[in-house]
């Protein structure tokens, strides 16, 4: 598979959706495409089984 190109993938999404881009944004929009595949990495990594499961409900609790 080749490596993830986070602006050919900007560029190539906006074109498929006809989303014009504003070249100013796009070293933006590049950025955060980088960091959000940084975040997958991590999470295809952990370890799981058929008994984990997302919470239904999430209540924060106060802080003290």
């Amino acid at each position: 598979m080749p490596e993830f190109d986070p602006e050919a993938y900007a560029k190539q999404a906006a074109a498929a959706i006809g989303l014009t881009l504003n070249p100013a944004h796009l070293p933006g929009i590049t950025m955060n495409l980088a960091l959000a595949k940084r975040m997958a990495g991590l999470i295809e990594q952990m370890k799981i089984t058929p008994a984990d499961e997302a919470a239904p409900v999430y209540v924060p609790r106060k802080t003290p």
